[in-house]
C-alpha cells in the first residue's frame, strides 16, 4: 500500500467518523430512541462549543463537520 499524506489520512479518518455518525443517529432516530428534537439539542450544544473563544481552523473544521452531519440527518 502506497504511503498517504498527513492530510489524505485526516480527511479519511473524518470522512469515515462522519459516515458512522449519520449511521448511528439515522438508526437510533428509525428506531424511536432519539427524536429529531433530540438531534436538534444535539448539535445544537455541539455547534455553541464553537461560538467561545477565538476561531481557528480546527474550530471551523470541527463546526463544518456538525453542520454536514446535521444536514444529513435532517431528511
Amino acid at each position: 500500500m502506497p504511503e498517504m499524506s498527513v492530510d489524505a489520512e485526516r480527511a479519511g479518518l473524518l470522512a469515515a467518523t462522519q459516515a458512522l455518525m449519520v449511521g448511528l443517529l439515522s438508526t437510533l432516530r428509525r428506531k424511536g430512541v432519539l427524536t429529531q428534537q433530540d438531534l436538534d439539542h444535539l448539535f445544537e450544544a455541539g455547534l455553541l462549543t464553537f461560538e467561545t473563544g477565538d476561531a481557528d481552523d480546527t474550530k471551523s473544521a470541527a463546526r463544518l463537520t456538525l453542520e454536514i452531519i446535521a444536514r444529513s440527518l435532517s431528511n
